[in-house]
């Protein structure tokens, strides 16, 4: 063998271990989701990905009870009730290449869905900025209602992202809508190439249910908590109800009938 070919043998063997490091590519990422309908939200979720799978799960759930906000607007002052946190069951999203799961936790109650695959039509932009040491680039889409923009580093070469979003070609650090009304940012990324085992007890899937059901369920636990409130209020008061078609009212993170 002479010197050439043993130059080419060590830059394939460094390129194969180099693509075999890359698969193995896995890690933890803390993100910080900040909701702002009527209140605002804070919630901490757990990131752990490999190649072919994210799970995230919230953190750091605090209990609260049941609290009053007054808003004011040009038609006068209103009061919202904020129902509190007594279930503790942490949220979650379970992404690989064929399925999505997620855990909601709406007026208490547990509601696990099974979501059918999603398709990400991104569109890449130039800009670019730093996100802690990692250089991210920009990308838009409109989903569900909201136009959304997301900043993903291809120094992580894996497909996924916090909440639901993914399909880009590096891990997404951060990503908002342009109304400012969901915004997640990435506090912490730790990243390993061994010990990539995610686990995920996939029996607990068996009993999801799909988005549709999902839809009716978070509408019947809206007019229960219509009822809940109307019976606290005074003898005589007028019975609260709920007007989904309302167009003054906030609306949902997910608008499902929009694309």
């Amino acid at each position: 063998m002479n010197i050439k070919h043993i130059i080419l043998w060590c830059v394939v063997v460094q390129s194969i271990n180099c693509i075999a490091q890359d698969n193995k590519i896995c890690g933890e990422i803390n993100y910080k989701h900040t909701i702002k309908i009527s209140s605002v939200f804070r919630e901490n979720f757990l990131m752990k990905f490999d190649k072919d799978n994210s799970f995230s799960e919230e953190i750091d759930i605090i209990s609260s009870e049941d609290s009053e906000d007054l808003k004011s607007s040009d038609k006068g002052t209103s009061r919202i009730t904020v129902i509190g946190r007594e279930n503790l069951n942490p949220k979650f999203f379970y992404n690989n290449k064929d399925e999505f799961y997620f855990r909601d936790i709406f007026s208490n109650k547990t509601l696990l869905v099974k979501e059918d695959k999603i398709e990400w039509n991104w569109n890449l932009h130039s800009e670019t900025k730093k996100i802690g040491k990692f250089t991210c680039q920009k990308a838009t889409i409109k989903f569900r209602g909201r136009h959304y923009s997301a900043w993903f580093t291809n120094e992580i070469p894996v497909s996924f992202g916090p909440w639901k979003f993914r399909g880009l070609s590096g891990l997404i650090l951060e990503v908002y809508d342009v109304d400012k009304v969901f915004h997640i940012i990435a506090t912490e990324v730790k990243i390993k190439n061994t010990d990539c085992t995610i686990n995920v007890n996939k029996e607990d899937f068996k009993n999801a249910m799909t988005v549709a059901k999902y839809q009716i369920k978070k509408d019947e636990l809206i007019e229960e908590m219509f009822k809940k409130l109307s019976s606290k209020m005074p003898k005589g008061s007028k019975v609260l109800k709920w007007d989904k078609n309302c167009e003054d009212c906030p609306k949902d993170i997910e608008i499902f009938d929009e694309n």
